[in-house]
């Protein structure tokens, strides 16, 4: 069996590929489809006011909704039998139209007030009633959430469908429609837009699904999955499938791209919605209670819009429609749509029949606009439901949470048919073979290369790729004007070798650099990789993990006047990683680095004399554990994406004196925790808390230098208003708190509203000792047994240095800028001379995407 990980988010593949579609897709006049869409408005015909709560139903069905607040409504069916629309309401006369079976329906009401003069209804929240609903729900969710079962096991078939939407307004290319002129023939049109659009993707995937609450276990086994255009199914396949994707209205909020939304079934739903009792019928022989739930005008937070039916006789969730309210504050969503529906059990419990989802993913957020964007369309149906039995012994052993069979691809046609709840309708099982047919296009080969270099920052021919692009040039005042380039191995040439290499030149210092990299991977499931490294470059001691700390041209072109205090060094590494189970992982190497001295950075005795150079030789021990994370993996290499849990690091390393020249011992220790913490709707905060010591005497570059930042981007690993070599300890902590309200205040302001900008608050501290062995501070009653003197500037963080930092991010929706002050140390002595910081305030900027 073929294990493979957890996911939440939209994979980096679908992703890419939406990349490349977005180039290449026109679309013509739609073709018939065999589901019925239903989509318009029902109005006052005296008035043309949008009428709420009206009843639009399918004659002769129980299949029907009722308007929003402003009268609009959509609707689709698979029932081949209805031909007529019916809308009705109290106090209007009802309507009735013929619609087209198995296409798209725009379909408008007018609805004439009755002859009778009535007074008139004023329609408000029933609060008495529906609280007493609700109160019922939440007494009785210990049977009917299915969550809460102790134990249960079902099928899940989960379809997922990507497609293109206005590109007929945006590409006009007689290249591209000449290549692609055979894709106009799959045209079809979205229920809830109503806009035409082109399918790029579809995937199906059937699982068997495991949950148990105490002790908290859920596994997920793929058993048939198969994937439009899609080379390496099973790396995509661990995506596709039913984990993390099921959506509980029984919790208080929903998670939606990072985005905590109040659920109108959270106990403190009252606090976010009004409920409007607007009808009581009967499915299935059971009566049920029709609710709409509407945003209070107060809340500035993202919330739902939509109506939810209420059984009678137990108290549970039967269907939920929720729709993402216009103007939340969530980027990059036009439309957002979750159709949710529950089914009795004959054991008088309830449990899931079917999730749908509808994402309308765009640059531009207005429904007027052209601009091409995507539709995502994911539907998961539950079958077989099994409860309180014993699950099987290696799924309980397993260590991942999904795993995918390795017959899983191989499935026929014939199978999929006994699996599906509905069959394909022609569109989409001709959106396989389209898929194929754009791949052998030569122009489609050229696009992917190009969007996969701007990704990926390689231009990968075969079995080689060259770059990265982005640091083919830099400069800083060490090298002057810098030179590199470089290339690797694709997953072509090996899955299981990589080698890369990189050669570098300075017109400043005239030195050639350079460096070589090995990886053999055992496993990329559960990483097992030895990885043998070598380079003689410049770098950067003290600088934090932004994107930029490393030399290229941004960096080059961001940094500040102080600039990088880069030193020349030789590097060499052999180790190992082990990922044990899914969240624990640890790596051993063997490690060693030379440091030279230069003008920038130079290396002095307490007598004054110059050190030309310094080394360590090391064993370094790693240790990473997280609980329930989300991580993508390639070939090669895997990105931790996000947890609801702390993220516990132990770092250990021990150096021997005596391997090389001029080399010391030490035991070094430290340990990290990152904390990503929900406080919907009042936004997310994120911590991150380190501290360590190193025993043993060392010079001050093997010190434990408090992270800087000299450039004016923004990093979150950094302090914004530190220089290099500022501040050094052998004994310290770090602490840094970033709380993002997400426009929970601004959101509050009407002409901030429509901005949608979101505001941040941020400390950042440090706090550490020096021994009297390593204080080389020049002057100080100890510098004379340290083994180099300090550069001037830098010192020990005798009190705690703070320094408090607002920002507004969202800007353009990818912009943030961030003020910072130094709350401490804000004034140093220098030579027996008290001067004030070079920094103690600082304008960072920086780019984010974030939904």
């Amino acid at each position: 069996m073929h294990y493979s990980l957890p996911r939440k988010y939209v994979p980096v593949y679908f992703l890419f590929f939406s990349a490349v579609a977005f180039f290449l897709f026109a679309f013509s006049p739609r073709s018939e489809a065999q589901t019925t869409k239903v989509k318009g408005r029902v109005t006052d015909a005296s008035t043309g006011e949008g009428i709420p709560f009206a009843n639009v139903y399918f004659k002769n069905t129980t299949i029907g909704v009722t308007t929003d607040m402003d009268g609009y409504y959509t609707m689709e069916t698979r029932d081949h039998s209805v031909n007529i629309l019916c809308a009705m309401i109290l106090g209007y006369e009802a309507r009735e139209t013929a619609i087209a079976n198995g296409g798209f329906n725009q379909i408008n009401f007018m609805l004439k007030p009755v002859a009778q003069s009535l007074n008139a209804v004023v329609i408000k929240p029933d609060d008495h009633y529906v609280r007493w609903i609700l109160r019922q729900v939440h007494r009785n969710e210990y049977k009917n959430n299915p969550e809460k079962r102790r134990k249960y096991e079902c099928d899940t078939y989960d379809k997922m469908e990507l497609d293109l939407t206005n590109a007929d307004a945006q590409i006009r290319n007689r290249l591209i429609r000449k290549n692609f002129g055979f894709v106009f023939q799959y045209m079809d049109t979205s229920v809830v837009s109503g806009q035409p659009y082109l399918p790029v993707m579809i995937s199906e995937t059937f699982s068997h699904y495991y949950h148990q609450s105490d002790p908290s276990l859920k596994k997920e086994v793929i058993n048939a999955s198969r994937i439009s255009g899609i080379d390496d199914e099973s790396t995509v396949a661990q995506f596709t499938g039913n984990m993390h994707v099921k959506t509980n209205f029984y919790d208080n909020f929903i998670s939606i791209f990072d985005v905590h939304i109040p659920s109108p079934l959270s106990e403190n739903g009252t606090v976010y919605y009004n409920y409007y009792l607007v009808d009581s019928l009967y499915i299935d022989g059971r009566k049920t209670y029709q609710i709409r739930f509407h945003p209070d005008k107060l809340v500035s937070s993202p919330v739902f819009d939509g109506e939810m039916s209420i059984d009678a006789r137990d108290f549970a969730l039967r269907e939920m429609h929720a729709r993402l309210k216009k103007g939340s504050n969530v980027n990059w969503v036009r439309d957002f749509v979750l159709d949710i529906t529950h089914q009795p059990l004959p054991d008088s419990t309830w449990f899931y029949k079917q999730d749908k989802l509808y994402v309308d993913f765009s640059l531009a957020l207005r429904d007027s606009s052209k601009m091409m964007s995507f539709l995502g369309n994911r539907e998961i149906d539950y079958s077989n439901p099994v409860f309180d039995k014993a699950f099987p012994e290696k799924i309980i052993k397993s260590d991942t949470d999904v795993s995918v069979c390795d017959s899983a691809y191989d499935k026929k046609e014939d199978f999929w048919q006994t699996v599906r709840p509905d069959p394909l309708t022609e569109k989409e099982q001709n959106i396989y073979s389209m898929v194929d047919s754009i791949k052998n296009v030569p122009l489609y080969n050229n696009i992917y290369t190009l969007v996969n270099t701007v990704v990926n920052g390689y231009y990968n021919t075969k079995y080689i790729g060259f770059g990265p692009y982005f640091k083919v040039f830099s400069f800083n005042n060490l090298e002057g004007a810098r030179f590199q380039a470089g290339f690797r191995t694709t997953s072509d040439f090996s899955d299981k070798w990589r080698f890369t290499a990189y050669g570098a030149y300075g017109l400043g210092d005239k030195a050639l650099k350079g460096g070589g990299k090995i990886e053999y991977m055992f496993d990329n499931v559960r990483t097992k990789k030895i990885t043998v490294s070598a380079k003689r470059d410049v770098i950067q001691l003290g600088k934090g993990n932004g994107a930029f700390a490393e030399s290229n041209i941004l960096s080059s072109l961001l940094s500040k006047n102080s600039g990088h205090k880069l030193s020349p060094a030789n590097e060499y590494s052999m180790s190992y990683q082990h990922e044990w189970y899914q969240g624990f992982e640890d790596n051993i190497s063997l490690e060693s680095r030379r440091i030279f001295s230069n003008e920038y950075v130079p290396m002095l005795k307490p007598d004054s004399t110059s050190v030309s150079s310094l080394a360590y030789n090391q064993l370094r021990y790693v240790m990473r554990f997280s609980w329930d994370e989300t991580v993508t993996r390639g070939t090669f290499d895997k990105v931790y994406l996000n947890t609801d849990y702390p993220i516990v690091t132990v770092d250990l390393s021990g150096a021997l004196k005596g391997i090389s020249h001029n080399d010391y011992d030490y035991l070094r220790m430290s340990a990290s925790v990152l904390y990503h913490l929900q406080i919907p709707p009042a936004g997310v905060s994120d911590f991150r808390l380190t501290a360590g010591k190193i025993i043993g005497t060392v010079p001050y570059p093997f010190l434990y230098l408090f992270e800087g930042n000299g450039t004016y981007y923004f990093d979150d690993t950094a302090f914004a208003c530190m220089d290099f070599y500022e501040f050094a300890a052998d004994t310290w902590s770090t602490f840094f708190w970033e709380h993002n309200f997400r426009g929970f205040f601004l959101g509050k302001i009407p002409f901030m509203k429509k901005l949608q900008w979101r505001e941040i608050f941020e400390i950042r501290a440090a706090y550490g000792t020096l021994s009297d062995r390593n204080n080389g501070i020049p002057g100080s009653v100890s510098s004379a047994d340290a083994p180099l003197l300090f550069p001037s500037g830098m010192s020990s963080l005798n009190k705690p240095y703070v320094e408090m930092g607002v920002g507004v991010s969202n800007i353009f929706r990818i912009i943030r800028i961030d003020a910072f002050w130094r709350m401490t140390h804000r004034y140093h002595t220098v030579g027996g001379i008290r001067e004030k910081a070079d920094h103690d305030f600082a304008l960072n900027f920086g780019l984010e995407l974030n939904f």
